[in-house]
């Protein structure tokens, strides 16, 4: 028995994994494969790119022996360059392993959704569903009865990969509803936001220690000379820890902004070697990296191969 578990993983989350665990112990299967879905046929929100969706899972996987992860949609999609759908994933594994039985995990939170998938009377003849009661969310549906689906005992906490991106947007980090390979890898490729913050944050990791620049530097490294004040609302709602937002500061050597306060940007500016006095950089040409020495940082990453960095 496999356990076959859908979604778009974006960010798979520790709600993912205690389902998965759920799955495991009481369906007593030999391996549950992730399947991260290439495209999605429902949801309307962008998808992270499905090459960083995947290492995720990836990562995510290596907790337990029995988790494994599949890329059979990602093949079936670029094959028929159309959206994949659940019911040809299933056909195509079934061809593929014809001894092997297996089933599709779903959340309590899917019920309503199932039946409006493609093909779903051809689907709930060729699998059967498991359906993992997630908490606060009981939804019943006809086909659960009819259609001899497996609802597992206990419940797993109610998880949102939605609200974790909508954290990451507004500059809290999510790190406690994540593994913690995952929450690294976010903040290592700076995912979960928009193009202009990432440019930003990626510009703002060159700037070293011992080092500040500014936000008109920032923004002039990254095209956009008159978006200083845009450069500073995006620090703010910083939350990567790899984004030393606090190296950054106004043009006249003054500290600027902080989303942590003032007194802890002065705090680590001075653990870092910045001499400080009224509010200002002392020597502040000394220690300030220019926008042409960001562009230069910059363009030594990608040649070492951290187009982020």
């Amino acid at each position: 028995m496999i356990a076959l578990f859908g979604g778009s993983f974006n960010p798979i989350h520790n709600g993912h994994l205690k389902a998965a665990k759920l799955v495991i112990k009481q369906c007593k299967c030999k391996q549950l494969w992730f399947i991260p879905c290439y495209r999605h046929a429902f949801k309307h929100a962008q998808l992270e790119a499905f090459e960083h969706r995947a290492n995720m899972v990836k990562l995510a996987a290596k907790r337990d022996k029995r988790f494994k992860i599949s890329l059979i949609e990602k093949e079936l999609a670029e094959r028929s360059k159309k959206v994949n759908t659940t019911i040809e994933t299933v056909l195509a594994l079934k061809r593929r392993y014809p001894n092997q039985k297996f089933f599709w995990v779903i959340g309590s939170n899917l019920i309503r959704e199932v039946p409006r998938w493609y093909r779903f009377e051809e689907l709930i003849k060729e699998i059967r569903f498991v359906v993992v009661p997630i908490r606060g969310i009981y939804d019943d549906a006809y086909w659960l009865k009819e259609n001899n689906a497996l609802v597992l005992k206990g419940s797993v906490e109610r998880l949102s990969s939605t609200e974790i991106r909508k954290m990451i947007k507004h500059g809290i980090a999510p790190k406690k509803l994540l593994p913690k390979e995952v929450w690294h890898y976010i903040d290592e490729n700076i995912l979960y936001v928009n193009e202009f913050t990432k440019k930003v944050f990626s510009v703002t990791r060159g700037i070293s220690k011992g080092k500040v620049s500014t936000y008109m530097d920032i923004a002039a490294a990254i095209g956009k000379p008159k978006a200083y004040r845009a450069v500073g609302n995006a620090l703010n709602k910083n939350c990567f820890e790899s984004v030393p937002c606090h190296r950054v500061v106004k043009s006249d050597g003054s500290l600027g902004g902080f989303s942590r306060g003032i007194k802890a940007k002065i705090s680590l500016l001075k653990k870092e070697g910045i001499p400080i006095k009224n509010g200002k950089i002392m020597n502040f040409p000394k220690f300030r990296l220019s926008y042409k020495e960001l562009i230069s940082l910059k363009k030594k990453s990608k040649a070492l191969g951290f187009s982020n960095q």
